[in-house]
């Protein structure tokens, strides 16, 4: 998104002068030369190589002026991942708020979604039709639980597959009090290590060294069945494996994702969020990106509201 007025960039997928970053997700991020972020996004970023940017670090709450417009950003906790952000930018008396990806339901691993008030709202909307409602997050990480230690007592290898950033460390949290050892994959690893850094505070566990065998349960990636390592670690084990996404909600996920088991587990947004967040900011006009984006600005629409896609 750019701000031609403030000349502001707002996650911007090609390299910029100077670009603020709302989280450290991949879709996200990019090697600009500044980066205004907090200061768990800038660590996360320089975690996963960006470290030719010049980070400025802006704490919750605190405003930077843009030299050039004079606009004044303040960056607000989106809910999404730790340190993922919401963007106020004040400019010529105008409040625009930039929502970043976000989620209003308290998780484990990342700080509470703030709504501040705007009157023009850029808002992402992953998950914006009505079919799509999670289910309580405790419940379905008591299902995980049970999960593992089923295939555990069966003298399987429970195998939970979910994002190294942000949906590994809340699973990572919900797996506190379990009796068995937790194994996580390198990168899942190593953002474990940074998010207890910032004072996250996360139960036990071990890296996995390729080649090894188990007596526990295991986090990667999806992504990471293509590695060779991955493909010696089944033939060692029996595996029971899960998917772990707001995607689940679709009947069938775990087939086509070749799991046993597919559990409805998301930093995002749900439609009842979607649409709590948009009353909550107070703002007359929304902008809607990402996922279904012309779906839910056509409902807004029917609500009264002026409303539209930004493609």
């Amino acid at each position: 998104v750019h701000l031609p007025e403030c000349d502001l960039w707002l996650d911007a997928h090609q390299a910029r002068e100077m670009a603020i970053v709302s989280h450290a997700h991949a879709d996200h991020m990019c090697a600009h030369g500044r980066v205004l972020a907090t200061p768990a996004t800038a660590a996360m970023m320089r975690l996963r190589g960006a470290v030719n940017c010049k980070f400025q670090d802006l704490e919750w709450g605190e405003v930077w002026e843009c030299d050039q417009s004079r606009a004044e950003i303040t960056l607000v906790p989106a809910g999404h991942v730790l340190g993922s952000a919401q963007v106020l930018v004040q400019h010529n008396g105008t409040r625009l708020l930039y929502s970043g990806d976000f989620k209003l339901r308290p998780g484990l691993s990342a700080e509470q979604a703030v709504v501040p008030q705007a009157d023009v709202l850029i808002m992402e909307t992953t998950f914006g039709l009505p079919i799509y409602k999670f289910p309580d997050s405790d419940e379905v990480l008591g299902r995980i639980r049970e999960f593992c230690r089923d295939a555990l007592e069966c003298g399987q290898t429970p195998v939970l597959f979910c994002y190294s950033l942000g949906k590994g460390q809340e699973v990572l949290a919900g797996l506190e009090g379990v009796d068995f050892p937790i194994y996580l994959h390198e990168k899942h690893f190593h953002m474990a290590n940074l998010y207890r850094q910032f004072g996250v505070p996360l139960p036990d566990y071990k890296l996995y060294r390729a080649g090894s065998k188990i007596n526990g349960v295991l986090l990667c990636a999806s992504g990471c069945r293509k590695g060779r390592w991955y493909q010696q670690f089944a033939q060692r084990h029996d595996l029971r494996t899960a998917y772990i996404s707001g995607w689940a909600l679709h009947p069938g996920a775990a087939y086509r994702q070749g799991c046993d088991e597919a559990f409805p587990l998301s930093d995002h947004a749900d439609y009842a969020d979607l649409i709590q967040y948009v009353c909550q900011s107070g703002a007359q006009k929304i902008y809607t990106l990402h996922g279904f984006a012309k779906e839910f600005a056509a409902d807004l629409r029917d609500c009264g509201l002026d409303a539209q896609a930004l493609d």
